[in-house]
């Protein structure tokens, strides 16, 4: 089943604490991250999709489709490219020159947030110009989510709202609403007047416990007589009584509420509760305890979770609602585990807290959410390696030049790092790349030799997720994959190579791939038993050949200083850095940007 969902992105500025504030009474440290519901919502489901084996990916899990329109530009490529990275599907995404991109400010002060929208490309857009015939079409199953905000932005996007629900219910295809009413955009009656002709036809529909209390106050009094007295505590059953009698009333099929407390201390219960025909769902008895680093983007994963089970259980099975909304419940804490809106958790890292948890309340401090089982960590590093498309070579004389580097890289578009043990200062370049990279960018070291085998568990432990060697050293295999490293020897005859791959090395170094060339590759994997190992070329390989190794079946190409730059093999101050500091700002910045376009173009 593959998820489409509509709506608007937006550039969201939230206050930072720091240790020093800025001398200037009016600056303020600021997070700036994307938001907007049904990109929130595409992401954390592409995440989950990220570190699925590829056979899976294709029969269960189709990439979720963002349907949008941004401006040219590079707020706009920013927005783009965050949900480019994370594997979202954005054909759709219509780009127009001349307009801006959405802006929210977290004013905490004011316990409110500052929304700047009137002039977006989205408010802006012609409608005519997204063709939901188009879009919904194919022989895919497909499931339409969208929220109560994109038809309150603007005339034109209330049009483009309508003509996406009204071919979604022609084709028959399953509808979710996130109510998501916002006062600075309207009055809750116009949303509500606007919802109500679709209700019959949508399967869930989610509401905040303002928005249900309200929408029965001002619009629906038939049902007041079943409103709990204003101290009863959100656990008691009237509130599922409630949620019964409206779900009925309005004719939806289901309709789901999340339920929130919070103790002196900050700690959080969650727990949701989802009534349709069948009765009252909930899960009152296994509630998730947690303390929200980012108060937005849970609603989002909440939504996510919903739709991931969905897809992969089917809709149609009332008892496993409970189920469902426990699966949501444990994805929207873990999102807000980090800050910014886009969930960063994984289908390892979800499955893994499930197991830990399954039928009993769940504490998120008291668990390891980290992926601890080995298989599961070799293969989520190989789902992304497979993603990565490149691997950037980090050898570096300037420990400090190499971690801003390997940073700037990643805003770029890399998705794997490698840093040669022969870098200087090469510990403290592994744990602060690995601590600061986003989660979909894999971290690992090159030019393991037969002495370091012995600290592979040191290794690990910094954060490397993968290991390579210009040789295949002794032990090397067996001790990477005790520690969840991947292996990647490196051989260059199919002999080595097959017999590598016969004692575990799931990818394998090509090495010194010049000597070859992507024809013999090529011709290497074109012998049937030989296209099951994955080969990695590096050596001598540079943007200037990665779509010859590509096509010739490279699993992942290996590119030192012909990527990465001149510069940061020197020391600094030196005339050889100084001389390519400035081939990187006059040439290497610019091929590099290019070839990662490149990759996110073919590996998605």
């Amino acid at each position: 089943m593959r998820v489409v969902a509509f709506g608007e992105a937006m550039v969201r500025y939230a206050p930072m604490a720091v240790d020093q504030a800025p001398e200037d009474p009016n600056a303020q440290v600021m997070l700036r991250s994307i938001g907007g519901d049904e990109l929130n919502v595409c992401v954390a489901l592409a995440r989950l999709r990220a570190d699925e084996q590829e056979g899976e990916r294709e029969q269960s899990t189709p990439a979720p489709q963002w349907v949008s329109v941004l401006p040219t530009g590079p707020l706009g490529d920013l927005v783009y490219r965050s949900g480019d990275l994370a594997g979202v599907d954005q054909q759709f995404v219509l780009r127009i020159p001349g307009a801006d991109v959405g802006t929210f400010t977290v004013l905490p002060e004011l316990k409110r947030v500052h929304y700047q929208r009137q002039h977006s490309a989205f408010a802006l857009h012609d409608p005519s110009q997204l063709d939901w015939d188009k879009i919904l079409g194919g022989s895919d199953k497909k499931w339409l989510h969208m929220t109560g905000i994109t038809p309150m932005i603007s005339e034109n996007s209330y049009n483009s709202w309508t003509r996406a629900m009204m071919t979604a219910i022609k084709r028959r295809i399953p509808i979710s609403i996130d109510f998501n009413h916002r006062k600075q955009l309207g009055t809750l009656s116009k949303l509500w007047s606007i919802m109500v002709p679709h209700l019959q036809h949508v399967e869930l529909l989610i509401l905040s416990v303002a928005s249900l209390l309200e929408i029965v106050d001002q619009e629906l009094p038939v049902l007041r007589s079943h409103v709990p007295a204003a101290d009863t505590p959100y656990e008691d059953a009237a509130w599922g009584a409630l949620m019964r009698a409206f779900q009925h009333h309005v004719c939806v099929r289901r309709l789901a509420v999340c339920f929130k407390t919070r103790d002196e201390t900050g700690l959080q219960k969650r727990w949701s509760v989802i009534a349709s025909d069948a009765g009252v769902h909930n899960t009152l008895v296994t509630p998730v305890y947690h303390r929200p680093k980012d108060e937005c983007g849970g609603g989002s994963a909440w939504a996510a979770g919903m739709l991931d089970w969905f897809s992969l259980h089917g809709h149609d099975n009332s008892p496993s609602l409970t189920a469902a909304a426990r699966h949501a419940d444990i994805l929207a804490a873990m999102c807000q585990e980090t800050q910014g809106d886009h969930s960063q958790v994984t289908r390892a890292q979800l499955s893994s807290v499930e197991a830990q948890s399954k039928g009993k309340p769940l504490n998120i401090e008291t668990l390891d959410t980290s992926t601890n089982d080995v298989e599961t960590r070799l293969d989520a590093t190989m789902a992304k390696l497979r993603r990565a498309g490149v691997i950037a070579i980090l050898r570096a004389k300037n420990p400090d030049a190499a971690i801003a580097r390997g940073l700037e890289l990643c805003d770029m578009g890399c998705r794997a790092i490698e840093v040669t043990l022969d870098t200087v200062n090469w510990r403290r370049v592994l744990a602060e790349l690995a601590a600061k990279v986003p989660s979909h960018v894999c971290v690992g070291v090159g030019t393991v030799m037969d002495v370091d085998v012995p600290i592979i568990k040191d290794i690990a432990a910094l954060g490397a997720a993968f290991a390579l060697s210009p040789i295949e050293p002794k032990g090397f295999i067996d001790e990477c994959h005790k520690h969840g490293v991947l292996a990647v020897p490196a051989g260059m005859t199919s002999n080595e190579l097959w017999d590598m791959h016969r004692r575990g090395a799931r990818v394998i170094k090509l090495f010194h791939a010049s000597m070859l060339g992507p024809r013999i590759l090529k011709s290497m994997l074109s012998v049937s038993p030989l296209r099951q190992m994955n080969i990695a070329p590096s050596g001598g390989c540079s943007p200037d050949n990665a779509h010859q190794w590509w096509d010739a079946g490279a699993f992942s190409v290996g590119m030192g200083a012909n990527l990465t730059g001149k510069d940061i093999v020197h020391p600094a101050g030196s005339a050889e850095y100084e001389q390519g500091r400035r081939h990187w700002e006059e040439q290497g910045r610019e091929v590099a940007k290019q070839l990662f376009v490149a990759v996110q173009s073919r590996f998605r």
